[in-house]
């Protein structure tokens, strides 16, 4: 009897210890795989989709998925994702406590009353793909921050944000385990660089380079703090004078958009020409997205060097969020111009091969104004081009014929003077509009040596041998014998006259 009632006790000790058990699970918290509660249990899933930020700016999103009619994805953008830590989603202190919290200035987060909550280890998400998609996925229901890391030349880095895993959907009063956001970034596109050669021929002449850049869409909130237009110019090229820039602003139609003399500044320090807007200029370009900023300048060209000069403008942003975050202002190069020179060297001789010096030679750009000498091309002052005593007549610094606006340029070239001795050749005359002669960029080496052969002058002409000298000497002897004849028949005549008037006496 007295062992049933030991067993019947340890029976009863048990199904207690069983009961406080069970009490004790039911009384934890959830685990890390589990919400616990009315919340859902995982996995949860965040599709982040990053687009280009609208001019019209972006609209709220729920964490449902959107419509992205219209939308511009942006790929190559790279996030990471970490938990706060100290906030458990399993209670309601720990929802509260989330709808608190924010991310500072400096990327870290905060509650309201300004309590730093840290971040468990981060987890470096897929690059954005075509559609501008990266995901993750987690058991874990948990208030995560998410960051992006790094995003392709010219498109400003977004701000941090927090998001909720599961997400609470008050509309419904239900539950997203799904959750979509749509981050949108300024993307900046690359300023346009356009240089005008057409009048420029030569060494000498002025190129004039215009500078468009168009005004990035800045989400709400998030105003530009930084923006400039800057050009180094090639030591070839002589800086205009800081007054001599003009700059310019229109919508995206082209209208004109008033830009008031203090919206901007002009400094020109040696080959360096900086635009910088202020903050009253700022202001007006931030609330006029997709505008165009158009920078207009000219520069003489003052030596040729290797030939080929090429310019890149840049562009320099920094929006609000970057600068609070202490994220550098974005960069942005524009396309490369190319304007090339190149030398015409020419070989003076006679038929012999022997170099003649002092031959003069002009250059024009039409064969009309070859033929009229009218225009000549002028190399840094100079016009006219004289061979010397080994016969070089170097013409050095003309624009070439394939870069630029004056692509396909030909030059004709005309001998204006001989040397003494000899004529002008037929080929390079003023009468048959010179010789057509293109350039390429660079020297000699690139163009090579054109020979220029004069013929002698003609001889003045000398009297034949045994023709005009013995017809003259002739002519005189018979003149001598026929005066001589003349003479004596007077003398006979005299004489008779004479011996026949003295017979009569």
């Amino acid at each position: 009897m007295k062992k049933i009632r030991n067993i019947r006790l340890m029976a009863g000790l048990g199904a207690a210890a069983l009961a406080l058990l069970t009490s004790a699970v039911a009384a934890a918290p959830a685990n890390a795989d589990t919400a616990g509660g009315n919340v859902p249990s995982g996995p949860y899933t965040l599709t982040i989709t990053k687009l280009e930020n609208p001019a019209a700016g972006g609209t709220p999103t729920d964490g449902t998925p959107q419509s992205l009619t219209g939308a511009t994805p942006i790929d190559g953008v790279t996030f990471s994702i970490a938990p706060v830590e100290d906030v458990d989603l399993s209670t309601s202190a720990g929802w509260l406590t989330a709808g608190e919290l924010k991310v500072d200035n400096a990327g870290v987060v905060v509650d309201k009353a300004g309590t730093v909550y840290t971040t468990g280890p981060a987890e470096a998400l897929d690059p954005t793909d075509g559609a501008g998609v990266t995901s993750y996925s987690t058991t874990t229901a948990s208030v995560y921050l998410v960051t992006e890391t790094s995003a392709p030349d010219g498109v400003q880095i977004g701000a941090p944000f927090l998001v909720e895993l599961p997400m609470a959907q008050s509309s419904t009063n239900g539950w997203l385990t799904d959750v979509f956001v749509y981050p949108k970034n300024t993307k900046l596109g690359a300023p346009v660089k356009t240089a005008d050669d057409s009048k420029a021929h030569a060494v000498g002449d002025t190129i004039d380079w215009t500078v468009t850049a168009t005004v990035p869409n800045q989400a709400a909130g998030n105003p530009l703090v930084a923006y400039a237009l800057s050009d180094e110019l090639d030591s070839r090229l002589t800086a205009p004078a800081a007054s001599a820039v003009t700059v310019s602003l229109a919508d995206a139609g082209g209208s004109a958009i008033a830009l008031d003399a203090g919206d901007y500044t002009v400094d020109v320090t040696g080959q360096r020409i900086v635009i910088d807007f202020t903050a009253p200029g700022l202001a007006k370009l931030t609330a006029n997205p997709s505008s165009v900023v158009t920078v207009a300048f000219s520069a003489v060209v003052n030596a040729m060097g290797d030939g080929t000069i090429t310019n890149v403008a840049m562009l320099t942003s920094q929006s609000k969020s970057q600068a609070d975050s202490n994220t550098p202002p974005t960069v942005t190069p524009s396309n490369e111009t190319k304007n090339t020179f190149g030398d015409v060297t020419l070989h003076k001789q006679d038929t012999n091969g022997v170099a003649l010096k002092d031959a003069e030679f002009q250059v024009f750009t039409s064969q009309d104004d070859a033929k009229n000498l009218s225009n000549p091309v002028s190399i840094a002052g100079a016009t006219t081009f004289t061979s010397v005593a080994d016969g070089t007549v170097k013409i050095s610094g003309l624009k070439a014929q394939n870069d630029g606006q004056g692509a396909s340029l030909t030059y004709y070239v005309v001998e204006t003077k001989a040397p003494a001795g000899f004529g002008i050749a037929t080929a390079w005359s003023q009468a048959q509009g010179g010789t057509a002669v293109t350039v390429n960029p660079g020297g000699v080496d690139e163009n090579g040596v054109i020979t220029v052969t004069d013929p002698q002058a003609p001889a003045i002409s000398l009297p034949l041998t045994g023709s005009t000298g013995t017809a003259i000497f002739l002519g005189g002897g018979l003149a001598v014998a026929a005066l001589a004849v003349v003479v004596g028949t007077l003398i006979v005549r005299r004489r008779r006259d004479a011996a026949v008037q003295a017979e009569t006496v």
